[in-house]
């Protein structure tokens, strides 16, 4: 005879049926919240590519007033951006002419 009577084993059953009506719930639940999420996610991402690219179409005189900079800075940046450049210039010139 099993060890086990019928009515422990329905117990077990109705445990098991019951779990996994809990996780079954759960994943209907959670799986369009995770939807949603990705949709938002990416509604975010293209919206801040849209809103950058925007941004950067914008002429140098209005992006310094709409962060309201002072212009002698925004100049001196201006200069340091393009001496920067000029020694990027030299420096692959130099590679150049050194490795041959």
């Amino acid at each position: 005879m099993d060890m086990y009577g019928d009515n422990y084993l329905r117990r077990i059953a109705s445990n098991v049926s019951s779990y996994i009506n809990m996780v079954c719930e759960t994943l209907r639940n959670s799986i369009p919240k995770a939807v949603v999420h990705c949709q938002v996610r990416e509604a975010k991402r293209s919206l801040l590519n849209h809103f950058y690219a925007q941004i950067g179409r914008q002429e140098k005189e209005r992006l310094g007033a709409m962060l309201d900079e002072d212009p002698a800075l925004m100049e001196k940046r201006t200069l340091i951006a393009k001496r920067l450049e000029l020694y990027k210039s030299a420096r692959d010139e130099i590679d150049s002419v050194a490795w041959k």
